[in-house]
């Protein structure tokens, strides 16, 4: 029994030698290798290029000056939206209780959208949007209306 004992201990110290070599094996040694290459170099008739360029940009210039239409936006913070009226309802109350006056909805396609103010420029906006998630309303975000 002890010629049987010794055998594994011995066994096993073999294969925790084993092991110790295996993990220690130069695992942090750094090999440093030299690449000799030949760089070479791709000529391009670049006027050619630059003159091309030039005369798209012209041309959706002209096409820019010809039509002389002014969009303007509207930019508003949207808080909710809602299928369900006694949903709707309950939030909308909620929603005037903790921002005010300025929360109003739209009904567009049966979706009950729940929004806070309309602005001029994505700016103040954006401070109503920083403004309603303090509020709680996490999910908000600026929506940007083109007017007609």
């Amino acid at each position: 029994m002890l010629k049987f004992v010794k055998i594994h201990i011995l066994l096993f110290l073999i294969f925790l030698s084993f092991s110790y070599i295996g993990c220690s094996s130069g695992e942090y040694d750094i090999a440093e290798y030299r690449v000799d290459y030949d760089e070479k170099t791709l000529v391009i008739d670049t006027i050619g290029i630059i003159t091309d360029i030039k005369e798209d940009i012209t041309k959706k210039e002209e096409l820019k000056l010809d039509v002389k239409v002014k969009e303007t936006f509207t930019f508003t913070v949207q808080i909710g939206a809602f299928i369900n009226k006694d949903n709707f309802e309950r939030f909308l109350a909620l929603a005037k209780q903790k921002v005010g006056g300025d929360v109003y909805y739209e009904l567009q396609n049966g979706i009950y959208k729940i929004r806070i103010g309309t602005f001029n420029n994505r700016a103040e906006a954006m401070k109503y949007w920083e403004q309603a998630r303090r509020l709680g309303y996490f999910d908000a975000f600026v929506i940007t209306k083109k007017i007609k």
